[in-house]
């Protein structure tokens, strides 16, 4: 009896430390301060300049409330003077459409106060456009992820590591603040970024061949992925996983599912989460109805 009780302690000591190793990676990646950035504006080959996140008033050259007002209302003109592209109307006469969409989303990110405050180095175009393209051009592991304890730590942080503390924090502030726009927007890019249609140059984006697909088994196949959407709002959640669905799709009809990544089980679950919990989304109904074909199509 004592020597089984001394084996089972023995066996038990590697899970211990390796539980502890991971808890202090996981601890020294998100307490570390970030290093510093230049000043330079963001480009597809460069680092974005990095924000200061103690700012919390907006800077003396801010406009007024009033001129805030006017610009607001501007920018919701102009908005409105053409329809934005539905989540299943990709053409590509719609594509001056979403490429508008998605100018005056950013020409209203420029008016924002909590945007101005952080003083970014760019336009916000230019800005966000170069962290979208730091993410494309290091995508995250998807194959073997739990074949080793750092590769799950490398996914687990993957977009800290990539973006740093200050720009998660002001994306997430503004998927906070923008709730209503993110439709338009996630359907804008989808159509820009999605070949045969479009290759992601209206938006200034240089695509790898397989970022997409990559990101998109990221969130579908992944603990990394799946952690990340967990800590998002249902509405976010849903959409990620509505337009991985969407590119792991389109892979299969382009021949380029090498992973084999099936879909049949993330259709069934985001279908039915989509009916009792997507009322507030305002184009559930085309999401379900494209769902209901993929349902029949992977059953």
């Amino acid at each position: 009896m004592k020597s089984s009780s001394r084996q089972s302690r023995s066996l038990l000591f590697p899970v211990v430390i390796l539980i502890l190793l991971a808890a202090g990676g996981l601890w020294f990646l998100f307490t570390r301060n970030s290093p510093e950035q230049t000043s330079q504006t963001p480009s597809a080959a460069q680092e974005p300049p990095v924000f200061s996140a103690q700012t919390a008033e907006p800077s003396a050259t801010a406009p007024s409330a009033q001129e805030d007002l006017k610009l607001e209302a501007a920018g919701n003109a102009q908005e409105q003077s053409k329809p934005a592209p539905s989540p299943l109307s990709l053409s590509k006469e719609n594509i001056p459409v979403a490429s508008d969409q998605i100018k005056n989303f950013y020409h209203h990110l420029d008016q924002q106060r909590y945007i101005q405050a952080r003083h970014l180095n760019a336009q916000s175009q230019i800005y966000f456009t170069g962290l979208l393209q730091q993410l494309l051009n290091t995508p995250p592991v998807v194959i073997r992820e739990t074949d080793d304890l750092f590769t799950i730590l490398k996914n687990n942080t993957h977009f800290f590591k990539i973006l740093g503390k200050d720009n998660i924090l002001l994306l997430k502030e503004i998927l906070n603040q923008e709730q209503d726009k993110i439709e338009d927007l996630l359907a804008a890019y989808y159509l820009l970024t999605t070949p045969p249609i479009s290759s992601g140059q209206v938006v200034s984006l240089s695509i790898p061949e397989d970022a997409m697909l990559k990101y998109a088994s990221f969130f579908l196949n992944t603990m990394g992925g799946r952690l990340y959407l967990t800590r998002r709002d249902s509405g976010t959640r849903m959409l990620i996983t509505y337009y991985a669905i969407l590119t792991v799709h389109q892979a299969n009809l382009d021949g380029k599912n090498q992973d084999g990544l099936q879909l049949q089980p993330t259709v069934d679950l985001l279908t039915a989460e989509m009916e009792t919990g997507g009322k507030h989304l305002r184009y559930q109904d085309a999401y379900l109805d494209k769902l209901y074909d993929l349902k029949e199509k992977y059953q």
